[in-house]
């Protein structure tokens, strides 16, 4: 095959994506690949053709938008976005796809502030993971060297790899290479240093130690070590090991203690306690500036809320910085090395910021102003931000990459405060006003009076009922937040016709203590009935047909999918359980080793080695009552899943095949609780759409050809 037919082909499956360019070199192509390019095009006709009409008779006498296909919204070979700055402000660094999968590009900034395209340098790193702590990628403090975290089982034991961006094949280090431990970094260095300090469990499974790794001699060393009572570590504006929580008993729950180093760099250190931690508050920190002689923590002791809160050093005293009545802080901004915060974010609803009063607040309000002045003039943005604020800022705050959330996408713009300048790094899709809907919060008082907060979808072009799906959260110690309209998964459903209701059940985090112990001892009882409740109020609004209701959830969201198919408060048609609990007294004794929590999960749901306390725990688990699920479940798990055994699933599976009960199982052997390779989301995400079709009348987009696509039949790949 020559240079221009690779080409041609390749735009037509990756139609404008920088690979093929690359690629046209390359003449290594795998039969496979070969094959499907060439039949792809007379199969192009057929394949579309296997879309199909909705049957509900409201999203029938609709005008709905065209079909968004799968693969744009799991594997879109467009993608480019979370763009982070170097600390010089010359350099750009982004996830885009490369090579049929995940990769990332850099680019330079000329003094200009000018960005030619032509600069783009990619990097394959196949699937990026998110570590326990810390950025998932991002710069080091050299502005040269990068990192990012892979788990390659998808069981959460993270490995950091370093590259180093101006070398050619960008010389990837390894710097964590064992596949049975888990490793974070904790600090990106100082400038003028090649040292930069991680963590790992590798020794212990239980504990995490600290080390140094020097990427310009690629050696490590080991600084600290874990006694078994140290639950984190804290690392100074520095980059020296200047804090610790510890644990002051060896059971969970223990109640715990703040300490920072009175002199980081003494052979021996002396540790002094600047904070008491009950083992269920809640104290996060964030910044140790010892030439400040300030710690910022995110912490609710003796608070509801978390809250930010500062703590003098050479005192001892703390104060509030900033909280808010109705949520917990979400994020606080800092400088990039050393300072006070200038701004935090909350979700009450809508996303929102806060700008503190500071000259450094000051300054970068006005930045993220000029800059989405300039978006509108320029047409970049066509409405109301819902929340614009710096996402990441060179060291010397003159060149800032700004983040715009809005109804119908985000935004990435490069700002230059020295010359006014901005440039649009990553701007809404075109055709997403027509075909997206708009995410609202709702709130609704429960029948015992709790007030419960939430989101709802209603598809576009829709004026009646639709089919609803419900999605509880997992968790449960998490939230829903409202989200941008950017072409993800929620947006897949509202696009195949059905509305979409994600609720904040008592026991959800963000919204203080109070709430979240509302769940305890009740997640099979009270938090199921808000979920049903939240059904209710859309029904009652005349959001949802009360019959065409699909329950659908992940981990604890599983969970709940499966009760309320037990529990019938509605007539649900059908549900999914994605990796979710279906034994809780198995779940609490298989947690991960390193898990410090397990006093949270006994709260919970009750202690598995306490006879009464397991009874009662299992009569709370689905599988003890997994006969009465009637209607079509499909169940989906990943093979390496440490949270949830696959187990769970295979259990709930078997046992309804006995009973001669409608089930469709679905299983990665590649991935653990969280499905994230493209190929196995599209996979996924196809056998979902086709499974709500049948049962709630949506629509389906039908087979999509990327499925005959893997990574590793690409050049290169």
């Amino acid at each position: 095959m020559d240079g221009s037919a690779w080409e041609a082909l390749c735009f037509y499956v990756f139609p404008n994506e920088n690979i093929c360019r690359k690629q046209r070199r390359t003449r290594r192509m795998s039969r496979r690949l070969v094959m499907v390019l060439l039949f792809l095009a007379h199969l192009a006709m057929l394949l579309s053709a296997c879309a199909t009409a909705p049957t509900h008779p409201v999203l029938r006498s609709a005008t709905l938008p065209e079909l968004i296909p799968v693969s744009r919204v799991v594997a879109n070979s467009d993608y480019k976005g979370f763009f982070r700055i170097s600390p010089d402000g010359k350099h750009l660094l982004w996830i885009q796809p490369v090579r049929g999968d995940t990769g990332m590009a850099v680019r330079e900034i000329d003094r200009e502030g000018d960005i030619p395209a032509a600069a783009d340098r990619l990097f394959a790193t196949g699937r990026i993971a998110r570590p326990v702590h810390g950025d998932n990628f991002g710069w080091l403090a050299d502005s040269r060297h990068a990192f990012y975290h892979k788990d390659p089982s998808g069981a959460e034991n993270t490995q950091i790899v370093i590259f180093d961006t101006e070398k050619p094949s960008f010389e990837p280090w390894l710097v964590t290479p064992s596949t049975k431990a888990r490793s974070f970094f904790l600090h990106e260095g100082v400038p003028g240093s090649t040292k930069v300090l991680f963590a790992s469990n590798d020794r212990d499974p239980t504990s995490f130690d600290v080390f140094e790794a020097d990427f310009a001699t690629r050696r490590i060393r080991e600084i600290a070590r874990n006694d078994g009572t140290i639950a984190r570590w804290i690392v100074d504006t520095d980059g020296r090991l200047a804090g610790r929580i510890r644990q002051l008993g060896r059971k969970d729950g223990s109640d715990r203690v703040a300490e920072v180093a009175e002199d980081p760099d003494e052979t021996v250190v002396r540790w002094r306690t600047v904070a008491k931690i009950d083992g269920f508050d809640l104290w996060h920190p964030l910044r140790i500036d010892r030439k400040q002689r300030r710690l910022y923590a995110h912490s609710n002791i003796g608070l509801d809320k978390s809250a930010l809160k500062e703590i003098d050093l050479g005192g001892g005293t703390e104060r509030v910085l900033f909280e808010r009545e109705r949520v917990d802080v979400g994020h606080t901004l800092f400088p990039r090395s050393r300072g006070a915060p200038y701004a935090a974010t909350t979700t009450p609803d809508y996303p929102k910021i806060d700008y503190f009063e500071s000259a450094a607040a000051v300054e970068m309000k006005a930045a993220v102003d000029q800059a989405v002045a300039l978006a509108r003039e320029q047409g970049v943005i066509l409405e109301d931000p819902v929340r614009a604020m710096p996402d990441t800022v060179s060291e010397d705050t003159q060149r800032m990459v700004v983040k715009i959330l809005s109804a119908y996408g985000i935004s990435e713009l490069l700002f230059d405060r020295r010359t006014g300048t901005m440039r649009p790094l990553r701007t809404p899709a075109p055709d997403a006003g027509r075909l997206l809907s708009p995410m609202v919060p709702f709130f609704f008082r429960a029948s015992d009076g709790l007030e419960i907060p939430g989101y709802v979808i209603r598809p576009r072009g829709v004026t009646g009922p639709a089919p609803l799906v419900a999605i509880p959260h997992g968790g449960p110690w998490e939230r829903d937040f409202w989200s941008a309209g950017d072409f993800d998964l929620n947006q897949l459903l509202a696009n195949r016709g059905y509305a979409v209701l994600k609720v904040n059940y008592r026991g959800s985090a963000g919204y203080g203590r109070a709430f979240m112990a509302a769940g305890a001892r009740r997640t099979a009882g009270r938090v199921q009935q808000d979920i049903a409740e939240a059904v209710q109020w859309a029904i009652d609004h005349g959001i949802a047909d009360s019959r065409r209701i699909a329950v659908f959830g992940a981990s604890f969201g599983g969970f709940s999918a499966l009760m309320q198919l037990i529990e019938k408060p509605h007539p649900y048609v059908c549900g999914i359980n994605l990796v979710g609990v279906a034994n809780w007294p198995r779940v609490l004794e298989t947690l991960p080793p390193y898990w410090r929590n397990r006093h949270y999960f006994e709260w919970f749901y009750g202690r598995p080695d306490d006879p009464s306390e397991r009874e009662e725990m299992w009569r709370g688990s689905p599988l003890s009552r997994i006969g009465e699920i009637t209607v079509p479940l499909l169940v989906i798990h990943g093979a390496n899943d440490v949270r949830v055994l696959k187990q769970d699933s295979e259990e709930v599976v078997s046992e309804l095949r006995k009973l001669g009960r409608p089930v469709r199982y679905l299983v990665f052997e590649n991935e653990g609780h969280h499905v994230r390779r493209w190929y196995n989301r599209l996979a996924m995400w196809r056998a979902i759409e086709d499974f709500l079709a049948e049962h709630l009348g949506g629509r389906s987009g039908g087979f999509d050809f990327r499925q005959l696509l893997h990574p590793a039949d690409f050049p290169g790949g």
